[in-house]
């Protein structure tokens, strides 16, 4: 269903206004308000960044970077930037990252403040992480946990190669058989 479809089925007795009256009068100042409310929720706390690139549907590349304070009690992560890229590597992604923390806090004194980058264990992202340690002297680097288990995971499968014969036939036994994922399921339900 299209937004204004949708609009148009639960908002009866309203009008509705055009999406470029939307688009030019209204998602600005939304967009301002989100990143105000993102700041005031930062306050002058610590900082975490996380940032990570992924390819859209098109083939470009999509770099993205979240943001959280760092607090004793969990706190929620932020997108606060998404860009294109034109190539991935250390220097763009840096860049990115800088260019995007020092956009999103115009008005204050940031650097001290970030403390923590979490990324992939890439290589560009570790040489940006490298990158980054002089606009952020604080900036601890640590790459995901779960790509640390996946790499203990692969060393694991190198070394022990009749195990990794036996989970690779097993895995092939159900990989593309939904009637034999079903019978397994019904027999082993937990």
């Amino acid at each position: 269903m299209t937004s204004e479809r949708f609009l148009k089925k639960y908002c009866t007795n309203q009008n509705i206004p055009d999406e470029s009256t939307l688009r030019k009068n209204y998602i600005i100042d939304v967009y301002r308000n989100i990143l105000e409310k993102i700041k005031n929720e930062i306050g002058k706390n610590l900082i975490w960044i996380s940032a990570d690139e992924t390819t859209d549907s098109c083939g470009r590349y999509i770099a993205n970077l979240f943001i959280g304070k760092l607090s004793l009690e969990p706190s929620p992560a932020y997108l606060i930037a998404s860009k294109a890229l034109e190539k991935v590597n250390h220097s763009t992604i840096a860049r990115f990252i800088n260019d995007s923390i020092t956009a999103f806090f115009v008005d204050t004194s940031i650097a001290e403040r970030v403390c923590i980058f979490i990324s992939d264990a890439a290589p560009y992202m570790t040489k940006a992480g490298v990158a980054l340690k002089i606009f952020y002297p604080n900036l601890i680097h640590v790459t995901c946990f779960a790509h640390a288990i996946h790499r203990f995971a692969e060393e694991i499968r190198n070394e022990f190669l009749s195990v990794n014969k036996l989970i690779s036939a097993v895995k092939k036994v159900f990989m593309k058989a939904p009637s034999r994922i079903q019978t397994y399921r019904e027999q082993l339900p937990t």
